[in-house]
């Protein structure tokens, strides 16, 4: 991953910890917004990719 990819992925990772914060959402529920919840499932996505990896 580029060192500007890896930017942008840590800055959606702080906005959905900063989403879920302030909504008071712990993990094992879904965020009611589509678009930060859209983010957090690609964010899921690129982790299990990276695990799978090694």
């Amino acid at each position: 991953m580029t060192e500007n990819a890896r930017a942008v992925v840590e800055a959606a990772r702080r906005l959905v910890r900063q989403r879920r914060w302030y909504l008071g959402l712990p993990l094992d529920r879904p965020i009611p917004d589509d678009s930060v919840a859209a983010l957090e499932r690609a964010l899921a996505a690129l982790d299990a990719g990276e695990a799978s990896r090694g």
